[in-house]
């Protein structure tokens, strides 16, 4: 089974699944530059331009409450839109996601993207590394 965790985290998690079953292998589609060198990885580029640190500097202006917070994740400068642009224009994510069975979101901004690379390769996507433990034991078991 070919597990594929989206993140926008700044770092791979080491064992973000925990004891997996045998036969599970986990690729990962993410920001982070500390796994360029990795074959189980995609590092898709965040927009660092004029827009990018626009949006970045609104996303910490309106981090007060919860209002303005709705505004950001409404708004295309949001972090997890911008990632799914990203991922999108990613020529590289088609291919890796071909033989992928379960699609992990592992962080908030990575949501979107998740949801919609599970609707585009039709394949089963969960939100969080509790969802995805849970899922794979179920599929274990029977």
């Amino acid at each position: 089974m070919n597990v594929v965790v989206v993140t926008t985290a700044g770092a791979i998690p080491l064992e973000p699944l925990g004891a997996l079953p045998e036969g599970v292998q986990i690729r990962f589609v993410t920001v982070a530059e500390d796994a360029r060198a990795r074959q189980d990885a995609v590092v898709v580029e965040l927009p660092h331009g004029v827009g990018g640190r626009l949006g970045d500097r609104i996303s910490a202006l309106l981090q007060g409450g919860a209002a303005q917070r709705m505004i950001l994740r409404a708004s295309p400068l949001d972090r997890g839109a911008r990632f799914w642009r990203a991922v999108r224009a990613d020529g590289r994510i088609d291919p890796f996601l071909h033989d992928a069975d379960l699609l992990v979101a592992g962080d908030r901004d990575a949501n979107y993207a998740t949801w919609q690379l599970a609707r585009r390769a039709t394949v089963p996507a969960v939100a969080g590394y509790a969802a995805a433990t849970k899922e794979l034991q179920g599929r274990a078991a029977g």
